[in-house]
């Protein structure tokens, strides 16, 4: 990529080398004239007329032997054709400048025509190297030749190489020496600021320093603005420079903005360069018969003898509009396939993450159907487990071993469901943070039903199961008793899984107790293979399973996490101690509320409700053959005679024919489901109550239960204390 501020310093240097107050040349006004009518026609954008005056100027030159200007002719033809994209032609006759121009005393052309040479081993043939052998020969002489403001035009040319290239610390030292002649460069010259700046951007861009960065894109772009006419290629680079910044930085709607803004710009040089071209192509053709016409310049020297005297001021401004507009056309072509890259790959990077935003919320919409299908068909089952467990429990004549056998099977049930719960309702938004509910519990009650449900599993492996309880603790204190057992069950059921022939303790100690709280651990100890020292870190990692001699366990990897983060919920931490081949030790502590006996057992709503019975009948709309035996089980426990629609449409059918004093009706059922037939019964009856059985999360249903005609929702499985609740509550708004 080229420099835009080549352009408006080569075209000083024939004014500054022919506009001497003292000559140390023979002035010959004519070619002066000659000069520079073809800088102005140049400036006019007629190359045509300006190559064909520059050629006169080199035939009369030959003619004369003049040095000086035969190096200010060729130099002319060369820049002109360099425009007009004639590199090899541009590089012959910038050679002759050269070559000539060496020949002079001042040599104040030489820094010029050495930028000029770099730019089209650049562009010509991206002959790096040789370029920036030119630009510091440039910078070299520039220094000793010219004014310091034009040296310091050479050194940018040399810095906006090696930035080009992305050789920013090969660049550095002269950047460095820039700033510090900043003070030379005139306020007229604000090119030559804007330049300054804009290597500035580049520079802190490329070193991370953003604030510094966009100060000085600021003050790039205040400048190009005031002169948009002459500089508009100048705003692209500013616009694709600082785009690329806020790319790499991951900015990407700002650098998105500063594309569209290129093109916009773009289009201006496009338009300003429209009309150019025509001529371009028209001059590159009749180059040739110029060179041809060289060799007979002896023709053009009556032409030559009635041009006027030169006028330095004309020749200034008219040479600056046209490497200005030389600079416009060459660095469209420098920067629009850079620019045209940076564009397909913004977006197609934004195609990209559409694409996989698409796919992210597809494939969750497919888990949460599927784990809430699942979650839904195990609730059914298990209502017939939890349901027949409590029936069993409520007998009277069992044993004592049958008495624990259906309290471990009725809490191993509850657990389970309570599982399919939560695994219910993480799939429907899984950052959910649930409150804990929580309920007068015995811990000593709750810690020997726990250490029940694992008797056989510990027994398999030869394990002894040993409960160690303070008996301080109070009787009763407020927890979420679902919580605390599923962390428990998770740390027993990891102790029994790698400890065979072993002690697995499960300790309740009493840490602190004042009137109205208490602070209680718990510790889960086994004499297993313990945790290696390299495994420790990632224990409580979803999915995580330690090391190669646990790859014979079964389990998920999901426990600890699921311990850790339970147990966050509940204002605590997880710990632990381990070592290989000796055992494990995990603790952690709970402060909990107590409880006062007396006023928790007498105060509980659900001991009251169960003192009469309702005697109420009851439609029972069920599919399933356990449920229907459960449910009605529960019925006639609270004092209801209970009638049995097998779907539907049965309980339709029994509805018009039987009076009942309330409906329970099954969302899911064949033949007609319980939606469709609470809207038939709604039809020729609206005042029965009917309250909905589901086994889907109540938020899923609610509404389209409401809008069916549906009076509550009870959630399966049922017990009888809500059971009885909702009855007695539907009963009693139908009274009132």
């Amino acid at each position: 990529m080229k420099k835009f501020t080549i352009f408006i310093w080569v075209l000083f240097a024939p004014l500054l080398c022919i506009s001497q107050n003292e000559l140390d040349f023979e002035k010959v006004d004519t070619l002066d004239v000659l000069i520079k009518t073809s800088q102005e026609l140049r400036m006019e954008n007629d190359m045509y007329q300006a190559l064909e005056y520059a050629f006169k100027a080199v035939a009369l030159a030959q003619e004369l032997d003049h040095d000086h200007y035969l190096s200010h002719a060729y130099f002319m033809m060369g820049t002109i054709q360099y425009e007009i994209i004639d590199y090899e032609n541009a590089k012959t006759h910038l050679l002759k400048a050269l070559e000539y121009s060496q020949k002079t005393k001042s040599k104040k052309l030489l820094p010029y025509i050495l930028q000029s040479l770099a730019n089209i081993y650049y562009d010509d043939n991206d002959d790096y190297e040789t370029a920036l052998i030119y630009y510091k020969k440039g910078v070299e002489l520039g220094k000793r030749i010219n004014p310091a403001n034009n040296y310091q035009i050479a050194l940018h040319n040399l810095i906006w190489t090696y930035m080009d290239l992305n050789r920013y610390n090969e660049a550095a030292p002269y950047l460095k020496e820039a700033d510090s002649l900043d003070y030379i460069i005139p306020d007229s010259i604000q090119l030559g600021k804007s330049s300054l700046y804009l290597l500035r951007a580049r520079n802190f861009a490329y070193k991370g320093d953003i604030i510094k960065a966009e100060e000085n894109f600021d003050k790039t772009l205040n400048i190009l603005e005031n002169e948009e006419k002459y500089w508009l290629q100048g705003k692209s680079y500013f616009y694709q420079y600082r785009s690329k910044m806020y790319q790499d930085i991951g900015e990407h709607s700002k650098a998105i903005a500063d594309l569209k803004s290129l093109r916009e710009n773009d289009q201006k040089v496009f338009e300003n360069a429209r009309l150019k071209n025509q001529e371009i192509a028209k001059t590159q053709f009749k180059v040739d018969e110029y060179e041809r016409r060289l060799e007979v310049s002896e023709r053009e020297k009556v032409l030559l003898q009635d041009i006027q005297k030169n006028n330095r001021v004309i020749i200034y401004f008219s040479l600056a509009s046209l490497m200005l507009l030389m600079g416009m056309v060459f660095f469209y072509y420098r920067g629009y396939l850079s620019k045209k890259k940076s564009s397909e790959i913004l977006e197609s990077k934004n195609l990209e993450l559409q694409e996989a935003k698409i796919k992210a919320e597809k494939l969750s919409k497919i888990k949460s159907q599927f784990i809430s299908t699942i979650s839904h068909e195990l609730r059914t089952p298990l209502y017939g487990v939890i349901g027949i467990s409590s029936l069993l429990l409520e007998k009277k004549t069992k044993s004592k071993s049958d008495q624990e056998l259906f309290s471990s099977l009725k809490f191993s049930a509850d657990y389970l469901l309570n599982l399919v719960n939560k695994v219910l309702k993480i799939s429907k938004i899984d950052s959910e943070k649930t409150d804990l509910i929580k309920s007068p519990v015995s811990l000593s009650s709750l810690s020997k039903n726990i250490l029940q449900t694992f008797e056989f599993q510990s027994s398999q492996k030869k394990n002894e199961l040993i409960l160690e309880y303070n008996d301080n603790i109070p009787k009763l204190v407020r927890i979420d008793h679902l919580r605390i057992s599923e962390v428990l069950i998770n740390l027993i059921g990891n102790a029994i899984k790698f400890t065979e022939n072993g002690k697995i303790w499960l300790r309740v100690k009493l840490r602190s107790l004042d009137a109205k709280n208490a602070r209680v651990r718990f510790e889960v100890e086994d004499t297993g293979i313990g945790i290696p020292d390299d495994q420790k870190e990632h224990i409580f990692e979803e999915f995580s399973q330690v090391g190669s001699v646990y790859d014979n366990k079964q389990g998920t990897g999901l426990g600890l996490s699921i311990v850790k983060t339970l147990l966050q919920t509940m204002d605590s931490n997880i710990q632990f101690e381990s070592s290989k081949n000796v055992g494990s030790r995990f603790y952690f502590d709970l402060d909990l509320k107590i409880c006062d006996q007396i006023n928790t057992i007498h105060s509980d709503p659900s001991q009251s409700e169960l003192i009469s019975a309702l005697n109420s009948k009851i439609l029972l709309a069920e599919d399933n053959k356990i449920n229907q035996l459960v449910t009605k089980k529960l019925l006639n426990k609270i004092g209801c005679d209970c009638v049995i629609a097998e779907n539907g449409s049965e309980a339709i059918d029994m509805a018009k024919k039987e009076k009942f004093d309330l409906i329970l009706m099954d969302i899911n059922m064949p033949i007609l489901d319980g939606m469709q037939a609470t809207l038939e019964i709604r039809k020729f009856d609206t005042e029965i109550p009917i309250i909905a059985l589901t086994a889907s999360e109540l938020s899923e249903v609610e509404e389209d239960c409401r809008n069916a005609g549906m009076n509550d929702l009870i959630n399966k499985p049922l017990n009888k204390v809500d059971l009885r609740k909702a009855i007695r509550l539907n009963l009693t708004k139908k009274i009132s």
